[in-house]
């Protein structure tokens, strides 16, 4: 049985009203002048109610046809505020105010408690294998400071890593001006060059920031930072050597390929950074002059004098060359201090050169 809307009682109302005047038609057609009179005022009542009727009829549509897209507008506002990227409302704090204590620090408070345990997990686990001494630093914005000059000034005062090693990873995350910036210590620029940060920031970080998932985009990026510390130097150049600049353009791979082998030789010949340098001004030239995109061909040329560098295709080259004798030992840092302790977490005295990468959602 269908139910009897406002719009249907609004109807019935105007057909009573229509019976009513076909009722008192006659009779006044019969009355006397006086009652007629006042059977023509009241018909002028039953007209007049009869309009209001109307007017109140349309507007009853009007307001149902209305409120259907007042719903829908609520929904969609409520669904861009939920997609939306959450802001912090804390205040700003300058990179020289930090009270640098913990390997999580979040000054915008966009975690929760379990969130950060959870990050602080994941950094402790990279300490304690002898991988790396990684932080994250979260904070509101960097107050019109680029972060780039943020993040440094904080790495360099926190000195992580060794001394010795330079095993020093930070992360610094600005939420109000959208941007990250991750550096890295001289120790782990082989393992993670700027193009491999760059690609970690852009397909396992910002697409979590760009929804306020800050907690699982930090996860993901420590993850892949992880994946890289725990591989093998030489399969991992292999695999950086395969992939590098896919997304712009495969010829640059064989080139690459070959520049390695020739850099290596060369390197035993003239000495490995002479060599090594040599080898990359000659590839980016070339493959520059074959049309290649310059900046495809400065991006694979700092990854070839880097692995030149690192030595990862000599004979006789071993994770060492990286991760070497007096850096790491069982089963965490060796000497120096630092680290997680029962005094907090402190560095160890390592240094930065300003490698890394940034981005921004």
């Amino acid at each position: 049985m269908t139910p009897i809307t406002a719009h249907h009682r609004s109807l019935f109302v105007l057909l009573g009203m229509s019976v009513l005047l076909g009722v008192g038609t006659p009779a006044i057609a019969n009355a006397t002048p006086k009652n007629t009179a006042i059977a023509t005022q009241n018909l002028q009542h039953e007209e007049q109610a009869i309009e209001n009727l109307i007017v109140l009829n349309e507007l009853h549509k009007a307001q149902n046809q209305h409120e259907p897209e007042t719903k829908s507008q609520k929904n969609l506002a409520q669904t861009v505020n939920q997609s939306a990227p959450h802001q912090s409302n804390a205040t700003a704090i300058g990179h020289d105010k930090l009270i640098l204590d913990d390997s999580v620090i979040d000054e915008a408070h966009v975690l929760t408690a379990s969130q950060k345990a959870h990050l602080q997990t994941q950094l402790r686990r990279i300490y304690d294998d002898g991988l790396a001494q990684m932080a994250v630093v979260i904070v509101p914005t960097t107050d019109g400071m680029d972060i780039f000059d943020y993040a440094i000034n904080v790495a360099n005062r926190w000195q992580l890593g060794q001394k010795d090693t330079d095993e020093g990873i930070l992360m610094v995350v600005a939420i109000n001006d959208r941007k990250l910036r991750i550096v890295t210590g001289y120790g782990v620029e082989g393992v993670l060059p700027d193009a491999i940060l760059n690609r970690i920031i852009r397909e396992q970080i910002t697409p979590a920031f760009k929804t306020g998932e800050y907690a699982q985009g930090l996860s993901a990026g420590i993850a892949k930072i992880d994946e890289r510390l725990r591989a093998d130097p030489q399969t991992l150049a292999r695999a950086d050597a395969q992939q590098i600049n896919t997304d712009e353009d495969i010829s640059v791979v064989p080139f690459f390929i070959f520049a390695i082998f020739f850099g290596t030789v060369l390197s035993g010949v003239l000495g490995r950074f002479l060599g090594a340098s040599v080898s990359t001004g000659g590839f980016v030239l070339l493959t520059t002059l074959l049309g290649v995109g310059l900046l495809t061909a400065i991006g694979a040329g700092i990854l070839l004098w880097v692995l030149l560098i690192l030595g990862v295709f000599s004979n006789g080259s071993r994770r060492g060359s990286t991760y070497g004798g007096g850096g790491f030992g069982g089963g965490g840092f060796g000497g120096g201090g630092g680290g997680f302790g029962s005094g907090g977490f402190g560095g160890g005295g390592g240094s930065f050169g300003g490698g890394g990468a940034g981005g921004s959602w």
